[in-house]
């Protein structure tokens, strides 16, 4: 095999090598995508030298997800002890598999969240295959690491013919929740397998090292990457203090096992791991950044987020300290928007997007003042929310839970019925009457909810804006207040502007005020206002305005507590069922309008099951639509 080393990239390929330690670990998982609902890793494979510095290696099989989660802990618990003695210790893997399933099993059992945190903070895990990419070119047809081994003169101890039919049996067997049917012979076949994998990427960063060194013996110039720190803000740590303590007894006595819960266990238990989503999604969002700052200009032109080959056009505007400038850019796919904050390579801020066409190919951007005369190849988008009223919400929820119960009459009704999935409750009226159009049901239904939740779905062209915004018509003129909210302003204006149609069809007068960001520029037009100012519009609700819209931010506020008396969540297929009952509390009872086969909810964490759905696709479950006893279907028209 031939091949031949990459002009050396500063933070790139070789330079992503850290010292080697006595303590690193070189680390394979073996999973099974098809078991059961989401998958099944059932081999955690690690290789290390012990304290005395013999070859170890640690294969932990796991058969079930009770299993799983035994096996994640044993691992993260291992490495987390093994850094008190060996801090300079670094994970080896080879390709982005491992550190993502951490991520994703951190999530799905929400445990040792800080540790894996911490290791992800720290960089601790190392993806040879980054390394490889960026530094050599070789004479293979892809880049897996079987494919590299003649390169380092590594031998199997297992013929990789060998593993093929074993593997196929062994996932057959899982897939069928035949765990018990899987012979020991084949758990030894590939957990030699997997060894082979650990000691195969260890020799290769052995090789990598050799590589590094040979080229600095000829003069070129590799720096070691710069250590991260791994802590977590003592803000973070006391929020998951408040949290642990309140999951403890909302789980009290609720079994590990979902088939064993009633509803009323299975909705506690949901509510419990929902108290820490936002703080899962956060992590997401963080661990995205640090994967897009250490990508290349080549590797941001394959990225959504990213956008690469900009070359500086002209001033567009602006100011000459705070300039506007125009870029062109190379053909690609691209999820930038107007106001999306931008960061350089590296992770520098760099600006903000006023204007993009994807026609011209060109991007405005307004810059800081620090990066005014600076332009980059290559940029990607990153945002997150330091102030966030939601998780403080469910947090009373919780605490309400926990001392009340889930059911009954009381405060948070609305939310608990939608955690238990309730029928709609109604004053003094049937949720059906035989004979009646879709429309008056909806109407009538609105004006008898009793602290209940009520869901309207249908398929695109079903009307449910209309229906929406009628149901909302109707509501005022009873001399009742209404919110609206939804993931982004666009989908509240919409509505918004429904609603305003509807009224002057009807010769209803109406006020309706919309909770904008700071960067709205549009002027109030008549019978709708829009405030920039939360306590503006909470103030316009109390005094002048019958309908309020704002994104769940909004209405999360300890200050918008019962502020209307009926909230509708627009696309609720598209919000998760969390946000739905953080913004819960604003409102005597909830309208959910959506389509759950539309887009699924824009979500960036991983979850405990069932934690992570929408609101819409908690109440439907199984069920493709809405049963009449449950809801209204509206059918296309």
């Amino acid at each position: 095999m031939k091949y031949e080393a990459l002009p050396p990239i500063a933070g790139f390929g070789l330079s992503r090598l850290p010292a080697p330690s006595q303590g690193d670990i070189f680390f394979d998982f073996e999973g099974d995508p098809f078991v059961g609902e989401g998958g099944l890793e059932f081999l955690f494979g690690y290789s290390f030298l012990d304290h005395e510095g013999k070859p170890t290696y640690v294969g932990d099989w796991a058969s079930d997800r009770r299993e799983e989660r035994a096996a994640f802990e044993h691992f993260v618990d291992f490495v987390t002890e093994r850094l008190k003695s060996y801090p300079d210790l670094h994970i080896y893997h080879f390709a982005p598999y491992e550190p993502a399933t951490m991520k994703r099993l951190m999530g799905r059992y929400a445990s040792r969240e800080n540790e894996v945190d911490n290791l992800l903070r720290a960089e601790i895990f190392v993806d040879l295959f980054a390394i490889v990419r960026h530094g050599i070119r070789a004479s293979v047809e892809s880049y897996s690491i079987k494919k590299l081994e003649p390169l380092y003169s590594f031998t199997r101890s297992v013929p990789l013919e060998d593993v093929g039919a074993v593997m196929a049996r062994i996932q057959a067997r899982l897939e069928m929740a035949d765990a018990a049917g899987v012979p020991d012979a084949d758990k030894d076949t590939i957990r030699g397998y997997n060894k082979d994998d650990c000691d195969s990427t260890a020799a290769l960063r052995e090789w990598l090292e050799a590589l590094r060194a040979s080229l600095i013996a000829g003069g070129e110039v590799i720096e070691r990457p710069v250590p991260k720190p791994a802590e977590v803000s003592e803000k973070l740590g006391d929020w998951q203090k408040r949290v642990a303590v309140l999951v403890g007894r909302l789980t009290e006595g609720i079994p590990d096992d979902v088939a064993e819960r009633t509803l009323k266990q299975q909705a506690r238990w949901l509510l419990a791991f929902m108290l820490d989503f936002h703080g899962r999604e956060k992590k997401a969002v963080w661990w995205e950044y640090f994967r897009l700052r250490d990508l290349s200009a080549e590797d941001l032109l394959h990225e959504r987020a990213g956008l690469s080959g900009l070359t500086f056009k002209e001033a567009a505007g602006g100011t000459a300290k705070v300039p506007v400038h125009r870029y062109s850019f190379v053909l690609q796919d691209t999820d930038l928007r107007p106001d999306s904050e931008l960061r350089s390579v590296g992770g520098q801020k760099f600006g903000s997007v006023v204007a993009i066409s994807h026609e011209d190919r060109t991007i405005d951007i307004k810059k800081r003042g620090d990066t005014a005369e600076f332009h980059p190849e290559a940029v990607f988008a990153h945002k997150s929310m330091d102030r966030d009223e939601r998780p403080e919400a469910l947090f009373r929820l919780g605490q309400y839970v926990a001392e009340n119960g889930i059911e009954g009459a009381g405060e948070h009704h609305a939310a608990r019925d939608l955690l238990l999935s309730t029928a709609p409750r109604l004053k003094g009226e049937s949720l059906q009457v035989k004979g009646e159009d879709r429309l008056k049901t909806a109407t009538r239904v609105a004006l008898a909810l009793d602290q209940s939740v009520y869901p309207v779905q249908g398929p695109p062209g079903a009307g449910k804006t209309f229906t929406g915004a009628r149901m909302i018509c109707a509501l005022v003129r009873a001399g009742k207040r209404v919110g609206i909210t939804a993931n982004s302003h666009k989908v509240i204006r919409n509505l918004l502007d429904e609603v305003v149609e509807a009224a002057g069809e009807e010769g209803l007068p109406i006020r309706c005020v919309q909770k904008v960001d700071e960067k709205h520029q549009e002027n109030d037009l008549g019978s709708l206002k829009f405030a920039k100012k939360n306590e503006q519009a909470l103030d316009a609700l109390r005094t002048n305005s019958s309908v309020g819209g704002g994104t769940s931010y909004f209405w999360a506020r300890p200050d918008a507590r019962l502020s209307v008396d009926v909230l509708f969540i627009d696309e609720a297929a598209q919000m998760a069922l969390a946000n739905v009952l953080a913004v819960a509390q604003a409102a005597q009872s909830v309208v959910l309008l959506g389509d759950p086969r539309q887009l699924e909810q824009p979500i960036q964490g991983s979850h405990p099951d069932g934690v992570g759905v929408s609101a819409l696709d908690h109440v439907l479950g199984p069920h493709a639509t809405i049963p009449a006893d449950r809801g209204l279907f509206l059918a296309e028209t």
